[in-house]
């Protein structure tokens, strides 16, 4: 049986939020020297859902003065490929390009290292957060897929928690997409889904 079946997004968001907020966290006591990446997986058919909770988890937080950085990895990729003027191109030859070519084509303007990565950087001078959320990870793949994200950010800012919001499952080493694409790589993020104040 899935962790995640028995998932409530009230009940998880209401730690989450207490979690986010305690001075463990923010300090980022007890990490060990790790890095503090942590993800927080949840199932894909609560996706709907989820959305609405970190629209209201990151309102409470900023009502207890913790400004966060949300970077919907989707919207990000949208807007790069507008600003480069690439974005209808794509769309009109999206159905007819095999995936593979589909793939190549927006490697190079969606590219992690010198494309993403300083565009992220960039919103971050730009703000006092003091959490970073992704999100949209699903909706990105198989373009950009999660190990890429995780292992690039280690050029991120490293001061601040970033946190991941997974569709799928995370056992503290592999990544299962949609509970149904597992990414056999060993993860160093902490999974919030057991993380204790």
């Amino acid at each position: 049986m899935l962790k995640n079946q028995k998932y409530n997004p009230a009940q998880n968001f209401d730690g989450l939020f207490k979690i986010l907020s305690s001075k463990r966290f923010l300090n980022k006591d007890g990490l060990g020297g790790d890095l503090p990446f942590f993800i927080h997986s949840f199932p894909v058919n609560k996706q709907s859902e989820i959305d609405l909770n970190i629209v209201s988890l990151k309102k409470r937080l900023q009502n207890e003065g913790i400004e966060t950085l949300e970077v919907n990895l989707y919207e990000l990729c949208i807007n790069i490929l507008k600003k480069e003027n690439l974005f209808e191109q794509i769309i009109s030859q999206e159905m007819k390009l095999p995936k593979q070519r589909l793939m190549r084509v927006l490697s190079g303007p969606l590219n992690i290292d010198s494309i993403l990565i300083p565009e992220i950087n960039s919103r971050l001078r730009n703000v006092s957060a003091k959490i970073i959320f992704i999100t949209g990870i699903g909706a990105v793949f198989p373009f950009i897929r999660t190990h890429t994200i995780i292992n690039n950010f280690q050029t991120l800012e490293k001061e601040l928690p970033l946190v991941m919001f997974f569709p799928g499952t995370y056992n503290n080493q592999t990544l299962n997409l949609f509970d149904l694409l597992k990414d056999a790589n060993d993860y160093r993020a902490h999974n919030l889904n057991e993380y204790k104040i």
